[in-house]
């Protein structure tokens, strides 16, 4: 479930106008106040929370090798967690190093490592069944 919020401003201006609960709401607002509609989610995290699941980060390969896996603090601009396909092999900071091998960066709510693991890895497979990740 998900409320629509109203914001304007950059850095030390930054303000919500106002928090809606339908979109067609906040693109009405919208046309008076002006700003930028964005979608929040309603009580984010707190279904993990509830569970006892901690938040985790992974740095997994194409063929699956964990690079790294270890316990994280949940981020406040992703509280649900995130998954990106990291293009590292275009970083200016990686070229010619070995560590220029692209990689899934994902935090994930999870009971331990091994879950973590798991639901990162079904990701990748998703992401190379689709050819995103060629």
């Amino acid at each position: 479930m998900t409320v629509w919020a109203l914001e304007d401003g950059d850095y030390s201006d930054y303000h919500v106008i106002g928090v809606f609960s339908s979109e067609a709401n906040a693109k009405l607002a919208a046309i008076q106040f002006g700003g930028s509609v964005v979608e929040w989610p309603l009580d984010p995290a707190v279904d993990e929370i509830n569970a006892g699941l901690s938040t985790f980060i992974v740095w997994m390969h194409r063929d699956g090798y964990v690079e790294r896996c270890e316990t994280w603090q949940p981020s406040p601009y992703h509280p649900n967690g995130e998954m990106m396909l990291w293009r590292r092999s275009q970083a200016p900071a990686y070229r010619g190093t070995p560590k220029a091998i692209d990689i899934i960066n994902a935090t994930v709510w999870a009971r331990d490592e091994n879950h973590a693991v798991k639901i990162v890895n079904e990701h990748r497979s998703q992401l190379i069944a689709s050819g995103e990740w060629a």
